[in-house]
């Protein structure tokens, strides 16, 4: 089996695995605490969505961000899940390490359906490999993207979380973000730049489709 295949097949299992957490872990009041934290929870205790992409980007903030007592709703959920099969196992590992970062795209390769990326906001030698069937096929030239990765064997993938921006603005994204996390204190450095390339998504991002978290 190609990686083609076998992504698909772990895309799907992601997706069954997300929709399982959110529905038996994730309550109202845990959603509206998470879009309390984001700044999108307005005075009359609704949650104000700009674009129906932004919901994927909160469930991907309740699954694996860690605002309730320092643990994450995917803690929690492996620690009580027994895996079904050997995807999941690897899904579930990938999860827990899987860490969110600001991506340069360097090369992509549609007929592969893969991306190489460079990590900006950490300093990494090796470019990330990874497949992504909708991201490939997108026209942008060379953007930058702000999303979750997830490690496995022979490639990786995205959780399904992504905030692109233009290249040509990426003095100002990393210049802007500086400024704006100097103002969250949470002492959380994943859920400060979660919640600040949110927001800069509102304002400056490129509305592109990821294959969806849920």
């Amino acid at each position: 089996m190609d990686n083609i295949e076998r992504y698909k097949q772990y895309r799907q299992t992601l997706i069954e695995l997300h929709t399982q957490i959110l529905n038996d872990y994730v309550a109202e009041v845990d959603f509206k605490q998470a879009a309390h934290i984001l700044g999108i929870l307005n005075n009359r205790d609704q949650v104000v969505m700009e674009h129906e992409t932004e919901y994927d980007a909160l469930y991907d903030f309740n699954i694996y961000e860690k605002f309730r007592a320092g643990k994450s709703i995917l803690s929690r959920f492996a620690e009580n899940y027994s895996s079904e099969n050997q995807i999941e196992s690897e899904l579930i590992a990938a999860m827990l390490q899987s860490k969110t970062s600001l991506y340069e795209v360097i090369h992509v390769d549609k007929m592969e359906e893969v991306l190489m990326l460079n990590d900006i906001l950490n300093d990494l030698n090796e470019p990330i490999k990874i497949i992504d069937i909708s991201l490939s096929s997108n026209t942008i030239s060379s953007p930058l993207i702000y999303t979750r990765v997830l490690d496995l064997e022979g490639f990786s993938m995205t959780s399904g979380l992504g905030f692109v921006f233009s290249i040509d603005h990426k003095d100002y994204i990393l210049n802007r973000s500086r400024k704006m996390l100097k103002k969250l204190k949470s002492g959380d450095t994943s859920l400060d730049n979660f919640i600040t390339y949110f927001h800069l998504n509102r304002s400056d991002g490129i509305l592109t489709r990821f294959e969806n978290v849920k």
